[in-house]
C-alpha cells in the first residue's frame, strides 16, 4: 500500500493515481494553516498523520521532503516500520541552528536503506552530497509540467517589451531591484508573496523606480496574464536549492525565454548563456542582448517548451515514481 503525503490540499494528482493504481494509494493531506509563519506545524502534523494512517511494510511519498524526514525520525523512533521516497527536495545553507538540525536529520536519513530521495537535476545532486558529506546516488525526477500552464488566450497580440520577475519563494529581490535600476531604458513587471512584499517595501522606503510595477498576492490568472504579456522572463535566486520551478515551466508553457540565477538546479535545465552570477552586470548585459535579438530569443523559448513538455511531462514523472515504489516492492 502506499500513502501519499501532500503538504496541503491543492495539487493536482490524478496523473499519479493513474500510474500508480488508485486502488493502491491513500492520499492524505496536512492541514493546510494559510499563515506563512505555521508551515513546520502543518509539515509536522502531515508526518504525524501520514504514519497513524499506514501500516508496516507500506510505502509513504511525501511531496514535500521535510516531512518525509521528519515521518522517518518518528517511525525510527517508535519502531515502526516504513518505506519512504521524498520528493521536491530543498536544502537551505543559511548557517543557523535550524538549518544545522535540518540538516542533520536529512543526512541520517538520506542514508537509510528505506529512504530515496529525489533531485530534480545532476549537478544539485552532487551539491547535495558536498553540503550534506555523504555519498548517495540519487533518482532523477525533473519537476512536473502541466498542460494548464499554457495560456494561448493571453499570448496573443504585441508583446509590451517589458522584463517580468515573479515567484513565491526563493527570489533574490534586492539583486532584481539592482538590475531594474540599472536599466531604465526597459520596463519591468515584479510581483511577490505578501509576506516578503511588506518587508521589502518597508527596505526600500517604498520607493520604486519608474520603470517597474512591484505586485503581490496575485491571483493566478493575473499572474499568468502578467508573465505572458512580458517578453522575457528572470529569475535571480537567493538560494542554490530548486527555486523557480513553476514559474519556469509557466514561461515554458507559453513559449518566453528564462534567464536565472547560476545554481546547480537550474544547470540540468538550462544553457550557460541563460545562467548568470550575481552581478548585476552579467544580468544587464544578457537582458539586453536577448531583449534586442527576437530571433535567438524565440529559437530557446522554443527549444525549451519542447523540453519541458517532452523531459518534464506528468507520464514521465508519474512513472519515474512508480519505479521508486517497484524498487521497495522487489
Amino acid at each position: 500500500m502506499i500513502a501519499f503525503l501532500f503538504h496541503h490540499n491543492r495539487w493536482d494528482n490524478q496523473y499519479l493515481l493513474k500510474e500508480l493504481g488508485e486502488e493502491n494509494v491513500r492520499c492524505i493531506y496536512s492541514t493546510d494553516y494559510h499563515q506563512w509563519n505555521m508551515r513546520h506545524w502543518r509539515h509536522l502534523g502531515g508526518s504525524l498523520r501520514v504514519i497513524r494512517q499506514s501500516k508496516a511494510g507500506d510505502t509513504i511519498i511525501a511531496w514535500h521532503y521535510m516531512q518525509a524526514v521528519l515521518a522517518w525520525w518518528i517511525c525510527l523512533f517508535t519502531f515502526r516500520q516504513r518505506n519512504f521516497i521524498s520528493l521536491n527536495v530543498l536544502l537551505k545553507t543559511d548557517k543557523t541552528l535550524k538549518n544545522k538540525l535540518h540538516r542533520f536529520l536529512c543526512k541520517r536519513a538520506f542514508l537509510a536503506k528505506n529512504f530515496k530521495a529525489t533531485v530534480n537535476s545532476e549537478p544539485y545532486g552532487y551539491w547535495l552530497n558536498g553540503q550534506l558529506g555523504i555519498n548517495v546516488q540519487y533518482t532523477l525526477l525533473r519537476d512536473v509540467y502541466h498542460d494548464y500552464y499554457s495560456f494561448p488566450q493571453f499570448v496573443e497580440g504585441k508583446k509590451k517589451d517589458i522584463i517580468f520577475c515573479g515567484g513565491a519563494s526563493g527570489r533574490n529581490w534586492e539583486l532584481m531591484l539592482q538590475i531594474v535600476e540599472a536599466m531604465p531604458e526597459w520596463r519591468f513587471y515584479m510581483t511577490m508573496p505578501g509576506h516578503e512584499y511588506k518587508p521589502f517595501m518597508r527596505k526600500i522606503q517604498g520607493r520604486t523606480p519608474p520603470n517597474v510595477i512591484i505586485d503581490h498576492d496575485l491571483q493566478y490568472r493575473d499572474f499568468l496574464f502578467r508573465l505572458c504579456q512580458s517578453t522575457l522572463v528572470v529569475l535571480p535566486l537567493s538560494i542554490n536549492a530548486p527555486a523557480g520551478l513553476t514559474v519556469m515551466f509557466q514561461a515554458a508553457g507559453n513559449r518566453r525565454m528564462v534567464i536565472t540565477s547560476d545554481t546547480a538546479a537550474m544547470r540540468g535545465y538550462f544553457k550557460i548563456s541563460q545562467l548568470c552570477s550575481n552581478d548585476v552586470g552579467d544580468w544587464c548585459d544578457r537582458i539586453s542582448y536577448y531583449m534586442q535579438h527576437e530571433e535567438e530569443r524565440n529559437a530557446e523559448a522554443e527549444r525549451f517548451h519542447q523540453f519541458v513538455t517532452t523531459k518534464c511531462s506528468e507520464t514521465q514523472y508519474a512513472q519515474t515514481v512508480k519505479q521508486l515504489v517497484e524498487e521497495f516492492d522487489s
